[in-house]
């Protein structure tokens, strides 16, 4: 039934479309498999819906005024609801109500990794990775005119989502107007006991490459392009405020022109603290020119 939907979506998109703009991004900056530019003539005719894309759900909820500003992409935490933004949070109904549409890939217990390596388990290897949503995701979304290049689109993401919004927008900086991420986690080595992260790239002390290089966001400080918000609770029993505060360190070094905030509150890991920080994260996404 999904792939009938994702058909007929697809069908739709073709009869109501998009029109690819004939302007082209330098070799440099092309770090996804496809950099087509689609502008939006006509906002689809569609419900809220879920479709299938590569074997894994994706949920978009379609704005509802009569001009589209862009897209939220939305990543979830570790192995929780794909929806719980919207379920537990205002901001789903803040974006749309601001004019945006919202995509929410079903990552499951994903880690936004770059690879599966042989010491993965094999549990965790059947869930989406982070080119999972940059080079299919993303441009099936395109074709749908949802995340257009050129339109305003934001990112946000809590807990190993937050660590995705790092890695999503550091491959692909030209995307997004402005990201946000709460209670996220940018340099595993820092914390090499992390078991979600053991179970995808092995042990820290036989494989620390990994740890400290391509799978790190940190390591990749210099490819954030993106504005981004960062929220973390000091009281967080689950991942220490410190990833924040080293991710907004090194962001502020290596990039001080780049609006970056950093907000830690006394808060846990939990919805309390996460539905908290909607206001914040829709004042700073309006405050980016």
């Amino acid at each position: 039934m999904k792939n009938v939907i994702f058909y007929f979506f697809s069908f739709l998109v073709a009869m109501y479309g998009c029109n690819p703009k004939d302007t082209e991004k330098p070799d440099d900056e092309i770090l996804a498999k496809d950099t087509t530019k689609y502008t939006c003539t006509k906002m689809l005719p569609v419900s809220d819906t879920t479709f299938q894309i590569s074997e894994h759900d994706v949920s978009v909820k379609l704005c509802t005024p009569d001009e589209k500003k862009g897209t939220f992409l939305l990543l979830h935490g570790w192995n929780f609801p794909a929806d719980d933004w919207c379920t537990k949070t205002k901001l789903c109904s803040h974006a749309i109500e601001d004019g945006y549409c919202v995509v929410m890939p079903h990552m499951g217990k994903s880690n936004f990794h770059t690879n599966i390596y042989p010491e993965t388990r094999p549990d965790y290897s059947v869930f989406p990775g982070l080119l999972w949503l940059t080079e299919t995701v993303i441009p099936e979304l395109q074709k749908m005119c949802l995340l257009v290049d050129g339109e305003r689109n934001f990112i946000v993401g809590l807990s190993t989502g937050g660590r995705g919004v790092a890695m999503v927008c550091q491959q692909m900086p030209w995307l997004f107007t402005g990201a946000a991420a709460l209670s996220g986690d940018f340099d595993q080595s820092a914390i090499p006991n992390d078991r979600v992260h053991q179970g995808f790239w092995g042990p820290y002390n036989q494989f620390p490459e990994r740890w400290t290089t391509i799978e790190n966001p940190v390591f990749r400080i210099s490819e954030m392009q993106t504005p981004i918000y960062l929220g973390h609770g000091l009281s967080d029993k689950v991942t220490p405020y410190s990833q924040s505060q080293l991710f907004y360190d090194s962001l502020k070094k290596h990039n001080p022109s780049l609006k970056t905030e950093l907000h830690l509150p006394e808060a846990g890991h939990d919805y309390e603290y996460w539905a908290s920080e909607v206001d914040n994260i829709m004042r700073f996404f309006r405050g980016i020119e």
